[in-house]
C-alpha cells in the first residue's frame, strides 16, 4: 500500500525517476560514490525529500525520489546536481583539473519519470467514466 503524504492543504504521491551523466561520459563517479551518496542524503534531508532507491554507477546516477508537490521536477534534479556537482569539484580539484577542465561535474541534461499508484489507464478510465 502507498503511503500518501498529506500538506497544509494537499494529499500527495510524488515520485520521480531521474538519470544524470557527468560530461563527457567520464567514469569518474567511482572515485566519489561514498561522498556522493552524502551530498544526495543530506540534499534530500534539507529540501524534505525521501531517497526511495539510488544507485551510483561510474559514468551516471539514479535517484527514485519521493517530494513534495512544490517542488518541479526540474527543481528537484537542480537541488541534487547543484549542490553535490560543486561540492565534489571543490573537494577534489585533482578530479575537475584532469577531467573538467574548470567547468562543472554533471551535464546540462537529465532524464526524469514520474511513477505513481495507479497506471495512465486507470486514471483516464476514471476520468472518462466520471459523471460530471
Amino acid at each position: 500500500m502507498e503511503s500518501y503524504k498529506s500538506h497544509a492543504h494537499s494529499i500527495s504521491l510524488c515520485k520521480y525517476h531521474f538519470v544524470w551523466c557527468p560530461k563527457y561520459r567520464h567514469e569518474v563517479l567511482e572515485l566519489v560514490q561514498d561522498e556522493l551518496a552524502e551530498l544526495f542524503q543530506g540534499t534530500a534531508e534539507r529540501f524534505g525529500h525521501e531517497i526511495v532507491s539510488r544507485e551510483i554507477a561510474t559514468d551516471h546516477v539514479h535517484l527514485f525520489v519521493e517530494a513534495d508537490p512544490k517542488w518541479s521536477p526540474a527543481e528537484i534534479a537542480k537541488q541534487f546536481k547543484g549542490y553535490s556537482g560543486r561540492t565534489i569539484l571543490k573537494r577534489h580539484p585533482e578530479i575537475k583539473q584532469r577531467y573538467f577542465w574548470g567547468s562543472g561535474l554533471w551535464k546540462d541534461g537529465y532524464y526524469v519519470g514520474t511513477t505513481g499508484a495507479v497506471s495512465e489507464d486507470v486514471v483516464r478510465r476514471y476520468i472518462e467514466e466520471t459523471e460530471h
